[in-house]
């Protein structure tokens, strides 16, 4: 297989996670003209709940907000449009900060757990929110100037801010980035070539250019590679990759999965692995950076760099990354509340680490729950208004544990209506695509096991059939593939007529995704066709699956197609190029003696 493959590079975190990010720059203008004719008012109930000082001023209250949660950056020569390291530069945007914060548009923030909390949260506290809002009302005043805390410890521009070299550096190639125009989404991909595997206890990224450079989201392993120079979709901006050395550009394996390496934004620090534990690096690993660069008005040139911790001694935990998907996403023209569902299952006991949700422009909420094997059912994370420009990675402060067993349920809806504002058109049917004018659902999570360093191996045919037990036994089945290395993997669930929808499941390894099936057709006799979808090269690619199948006695049997929709003009094309598969259906394996498979399949 060849080391290319379709763009996946809008599967990225989209804005910084800290105070201010790009879009501020577009609503700034609009809040000074708003705050200049109206005040915001602290809330009554509010104003009951919270005990405030009598006066509030900038020196001894406001001050040291600002400094725990914007001034890193809000600050000159950084990505916010405003400094606030002083009271003078502060004064003036005092009625706008208000109002942000109000609103809770500044920090961005958009998740909340009814379990855990997270280190990386970045909003403020209601009380925090009062005090500025206070401090508006009561005209801004500075205070006694003496009171101001000093300013808070901040790298200097262009230092790597652990503190020290890095073990590896990866210089990377320098992006032009036009003063106006759409934003572009560059991958870099780094083949790595040191002499032995090793580990990674921290990841850091040197930004070349603050200005332009918006994010960057680095994976080890292949991630969002396509062809060097290769524009796709232009209205969602120029994607392209560029390979750093020919090592970049090894084959890809079909179930090489990316792992979340780093998230650099603005004014986030490196990112350093729990005590104990990190990413294992191999001398022959690919490097994935999905660079996203937003034009600034001024024409500029970023030139990173990547910088590689390792880790001493043995590693004692390997962080998984894996993922819950749906490829099988079709959100019909004009819905507005469209709801999917995709599903992670973990077969060991572990501990989760951290959660990453993503869609696209159309996407509205996404909520991760936990299904604990006795059925007790747990939000880890509900992001209820999800927003594409604002995506942030969630750092449990503590790890989550979830027995063997445990099932990680997520919960998706898209608004495709014309009443989304950033629908870039609500009269299409939007499927699974790279560009961000199709969708995704993908809900990325980091964890570690309990015994051992890594996950075990697994049965997998336990695992399938837990799933299939969540559906009816009569239209769920277990698959076995001819001349599949992983044959008996999958299962599958018949929707009840042609107007609903199944699902299909696919495991290999730590990862695993279920598809919806949208699509039965029932042909002459006893034959229908149907058609799913998997992941492929990476995790970002989707490939359709067609089936050709009959009923069985204890099931179904047929053809399956790699790469192929399955039509009822195609079929008799198609017919005998496949791969033969047979599967058994719950139903059946459920009503066999112990110890007996009703099926060879099985």
């Amino acid at each position: 297989m060849s080391g290319r493959f379709p763009s996946f590079s809008s599967l990225v975190i989209d804005r910084p996670i800290d105070q201010v990010v790009a879009r501020v720059l577009a609503s700034v203008s609009a809040l000074v003209v708003t705050a200049t004719v109206a005040s915001p008012t602290l809330a009554a109930s509010a104003a009951a709940a919270i005990e405030l000082p009598e006066q509030v001023t900038y020196s001894e209250h406001v001050a040291p907000v600002l400094h725990a949660n914007c001034v890193s950056c809000h600050r000159p020569g950084d990505v916010a449009p405003m400094s606030l390291l002083s009271y003078g530069e502060a004064r003036p945007w005092a009625r706008t900060i208000a109002r942000a914060v109000g609103n809770r548009e500044m920090p961005p923030w958009d998740g909340h757990s009814d379990v855990a909390t997270f280190s990386n949260d970045t909003s403020l506290s209601e009380r925090d929110i009062a005090l500025i809002q206070r401090w508006v009302e009561q005209g801004a005043q500075q205070g006694d100037p003496s009171a101001t805390p000093p300013l808070p410890e901040l790298p200097e521009a262009g230092s790597w801010r652990m503190g020290r070299e890095p073990d590896l550096v990866v210089e990377l190639a320098p992006v032009d980035v036009p003063a106006d125009g759409p934003d572009l989404f560059v991958t870099q991909v780094y083949g790595v070539e040191i002499p032995e595997d090793v580990w990674l206890s921290a990841i850091e990224l040197l930004p070349g250019n603050n200005e332009v450079l918006h994010h960057v989201v680095t994976y080890l392993g292949p991630f969002g590679i396509a062809d060097e120079d290769d524009e796709i979709d232009s209205n969602a901006g120029v994607r392209s990759t560029i390979f750093l050395n020919d090592a970049a550009k090894r084959e890809i394996r079909f179930n090489e999965a990316p792992r979340l390496g780093g998230v650099w934004v603005a004014g986030s620090p490196p990112t350093e692995f729990r005590e104990g534990t990190g990413q294992p690096l191999s001398k022959n690993e690919i490097i994935s950076l999905n660079m996203h660069y937003h034009p600034s008005g001024n024409a500029g040139t970023d030139g990173s760099k990547l910088g590689l911790y390792f880790g001493e001694g043995e590693l004692q935990k390997q962080i998984t990354t894996a993922f819950a998907a749906d490829p099988g996403i079709l959100i019909p023209a004009g819905a507005g509340d469209h709801h999917e569902k995709a599903l992670y299952y973990f077969a060991q006991d572990s501990q989760i680490l951290s959660l990453l949700p993503h869609m696209h422009q159309r996407g509205k909420s996404m909520r991760y729950t936990v299904v604990k094997p006795d059925g007790t059912r747990e939000v880890l994370l509900d992001v209820p208004e999800y927003d594409y420009d604002w995506q942030n990675i969630y750092y449990l402060e503590q790890p989550y544990p979830v027995a063997a067993g445990t099932i990680l349920e997520v919960d998706a809806t898209w608004d495709n209506s014309p009443e989304n504002p950033v629908n870039p058109d609500a009269s299409l049917d939007i499927p699974w695509g790279d560009g961000t004018n199709y969708e995704m659902l993908v809900a990325f999570v980091d964890f570690i096991v309990d015994d051992g360093k890594a996950p075990q191996r697994q049965r997998v045919n336990p695992i399938i059939d837990t799933l299939l037990d969540r559906h009816a036994a009569d239209r769920a089945y277990s698959l076995s593939v001819e001349g599949m290395g992983f044959g008996g993997n999958w299962g599958l669930v018949l929707p009840e007529d042609a107007s609903g929808e199944g699902t299909f499941y696919m495991v290999f390894g730590s990862l695993m995704f279920s598809a919806s099936v949208p699509d039965l057709q029932q042909l002459a006799g006893d034959q229908m066709i149907f058609n799913g979808s998997i992941i492929t090269s990476g995790g970002g690619t989707q490939s359709p699956l067609g089936f050709l199948a009959r009923r069985t006695e204890d099931g179904i049997a047929g053809e399956v197609f790699f790469g192929r929709k399955v039509t009822a003009e195609n079929v008799e094309q198609l017919r005998g190029t496949g791969r033969t598969f047979e599967g058994t259906s719950r139903a059946a394996a459920l009503a066999a003696p112990p110890g007996e498979s009703p099926s060879a399949g099985r």
